[in-house]
């Protein structure tokens, strides 16, 4: 495992804000710098990290992973290994509505772990494929069945693999990833390609004392002289991915903090053995885990 160092930047007050969980006393928007435009904001099909970053403030996960790497509840507040650890019981929090105002139940986990499995072109069943079943014990209780012991399966359930759609709004007419409806502490507002993401703070959310800003505003700008301008600018309150030419006038802007995060992943080579005139071309380098793919 690769420990990857993410660099963020932002404006003292804010980034303070957001550091303590203190809320900002000068403004009640959050705009936010991304190195480039999400795909689908679809957490089974989505692919890229800069989707991720937009999905942490969209749709809760089942756990979520601490800074000291541990397993901790979210929308899951206790769970247990049975049947010689091919079978977990999750217990789901109580009184959780997603953003349709629909509540969120065992059922509706039932439907967005089988959709994972099963929606054509989904992303991630390749990372809960161990699960053969999805067992609903009672209404806020589920059982995952697995064909064998999985060690990686909670590792997998913090990340997108662990969000948890409405299962009306999945069903509705229409592509869902245009108007995504999750049950995170922001509902979505507004998206225009290439330009803004536009997310609102959602008034019944579980845990609302934590949230602290009425809107996020993600801004996906490719360049990152730009993108440091804007912020030096105030244009833009924080910014990820900081380039390593950029640091050091980061550093010296007093208007300005540095945060240095580490971060999970991987970075691997993968060949093409055996899948038709594909695998006849010449080999290419991927990564996935914190960069996506």
């Amino acid at each position: 495992m690769l420990k990857r160092k993410l660099l963020l930047a932002g404006l003292g007050l804010m980034f303070s804000a957001i550091l303590t969980g203190a809320p900002a006393q000068t403004t009640q928007s959050l705009r936010i710098g991304l190195a480039e435009d999400p795909d689908l904001l679809d957490p089974t099909l989505a692919r890229t990290y800069v989707g991720r970053i937009v999905f942490a403030s969209l749709c809760d996960k089942l756990v979520d992973i601490s800074p000291e790497l541990d397993i901790v509840p979210q929308l899951a507040t206790e769970w247990q290994w049975t049947d010689g650890n091919k079978g977990l019981v999750m217990k789901i929090r109580q009184g959780v509505k997603f953003h349709d105002g629909e509540p969120l139940d065992a059922a509706a986990v039932k439907f967005s772990l089988e959709r994972h499995l099963n929606l054509p072109g989904s992303n991630r069943k390749a990372e809960i494929s161990a699960v053969t079943a999805i067992d609903i014990v009672d209404d806020h209780t589920v059982k995952l069945v697995l064909s064998a012991p999985f060690a990686p399966l909670l590792a997998q359930l913090s990340d997108r693999a662990g969000m948890i759609v409405s299962p009306k709004a999945a069903k509705a007419a229409g592509d869902f990833s245009t108007h995504p409806v999750c049950a995170g502490p922001y509902k979505f507002t507004e998206r225009v390609a290439q330009d803004r993401i536009v997310l609102d703070r959602f008034a019944d959310y579980w845990n609302k004392s934590a949230v602290h800003f009425d809107r996020i505003v993600f801004l996906p700008i490719a360049d990152s002289t730009v993108r440091l301008a804007n912020l030096q600018s105030g244009g833009l309150d924080l910014i990820e991915r900081v380039a390593a030419t950029d640091v050091d006038t980061v550093k010296k802007d007093g208007r300005l903090k540095l945060a240095e995060i580490t971060g999970l992943g991987y970075t691997g080579i993968t060949t093409n053995l055996d899948n038709g005139p594909r695998a006849k071309k010449p080999a290419r380098a991927g990564c996935a885990g914190a960069a996506g793919a």
